[in-house]
């Protein structure tokens, strides 16, 4: 929930600085992915690397929502904020070990500072993803 009134209280800054923001939305997404503890995944909205991330935002399956970026305030566990050196720092979030109890609908929200005309914009991208547990050892998916 905080994170929420945060990603609300960035945009509203922006909009009282006098910036409009265009707000994007991006088709859905479908991935099924191998998970186990040397396996990673992960989910990101691309941005150019003139420009400059302002904030990520992330809603889990569960509704609840998460900040990403500038704060790392993802619950501990296996979903993390995936960082970059500047100015390659994009919205994206990983999964290492993840079981498939972390299947589901997450959504991405990006806001980006865009260099070339010094506007933002809002871009919002959900991914439907569905985990299926291998064994690396075996080489082969557990039912």
């Amino acid at each position: 929930m905080a994170a929420k009134f945060l990603a609300l209280f960035v945009i509203a800054a922006a909009l009282t600085q006098g910036q409009a923001i265009t707000q994007i939305t991006l088709p859905d997404e479908h991935y099924t992915f191998l998970t186990n503890p040397l396996i990673g995944k992960s989910l990101s909205i691309p941005k150019s690397f003139l420009d400059t991330l302002q904030s990520c935002n992330v809603v889990f399956p569960n509704g609840a929502t998460y900040e990403a970026y500038p704060n790392n305030r993802l619950p501990a566990g296996p979903v993390s904020f995936l960082h970059a050196v500047q100015p390659f720092t994009s919205c994206a979030i990983g999964f290492l070990g993840a079981d498939v109890s972390y299947s589901g609908t997450y959504e991405l929200m990006s806001l980006v500072h865009h260099s070339a005309d010094n506007s933002l914009s809002l871009t919002r991208q959900r991914f439907h993803l569905t985990l299926v547990e291998i064994d690396p050892w075996k080489g082969e998916v557990e039912a």
